[in-house]
């Protein structure tokens, strides 16, 4: 409910603050009291994954710079084409590397179908990013995957698992895709809380 020193800081080195919400869960819950959170209509889909996909862990004690590339090229597939830099990639690799953050990969008969990225800390863990093969829009793909990554926060001891920002309606002028995400990522349960977004800019300040 307060700013942290480090946001004063920025505001009041010229940064700018904009009204956002995300959506939060508590993994200071118990694992039924999780699930009991998610959405019915979810559950059975993320039965269906864990039953179909083959999901590997990739952490420190396994930052495998091959299995990082496959999920490059999903990324690359599913966007249709090359969005983000080299460097980006291996940042995220290197953070895995660090124990800062890991990622998940799913697999169908063998095919990298979904993958996922997750920073943390001792306390938090944020989901950052996800591809999913367009073909298969029809199945339920990344549920498994982003309920596997809420457990393994859990097991991390992070008390906090932040899915993003949530976008409603009548909130400046969202497109239907960006509905639809903010619509899965509701569907984990949590609670929606309002925060600040601070940006600043260094060359404002000098």
């Amino acid at each position: 409910g307060e700013l942290s020193f480090f946001a004063r800081h920025l505001l009041e080195s010229g940064g700018l603050a904009t009204p956002i919400f995300l959506q939060i869960l508590d993994l200071s819950a118990s694992e039924e009291e999780l699930r009991r959170g998610i959405r019915k209509s979810y559950r059975s889909l993320i039965n269906w994954g864990q039953r179909s996909l083959e999901i590997e862990l990739l952490d420190h004690s396994d930052p495998s710079t091959s299995a990082m590339d496959s999920f490059r090229e999903l990324h690359r597939e599913v966007s249709g084409r090359e969005t983000r830099s080299a460097e980006s990639w291996q940042r995220q690799t290197d953070m895995i590397t660090n124990g800062e953050a890991f990622a998940l990969l799913g697999r169908l008969e063998g095919r990298l179908v979904t993958a996922g990225f997750f920073m943390h800390t001792e306390s938090t863990c944020l989901y950052g990013s996800s591809a999913s093969a367009r073909d298969l829009f029809d199945k339920p793909l990344s549920h498994a995957m982003l309920w596997t990554a809420i457990l393994h926060a859990r097991s991390l001891g992070c008390s906090r698992f932040e899915m993003g920002e949530r976008l409603f309606p009548h909130q400046g002028k969202p497109s239907k895709k960006e509905l639809g995400i903010s619509l899965f990522k509701g569907g984990f349960g949590g609670v929606t809380q309002a925060a600040l977004d601070v940006l600043w800019d260094r060359s404002l300040s000098e």
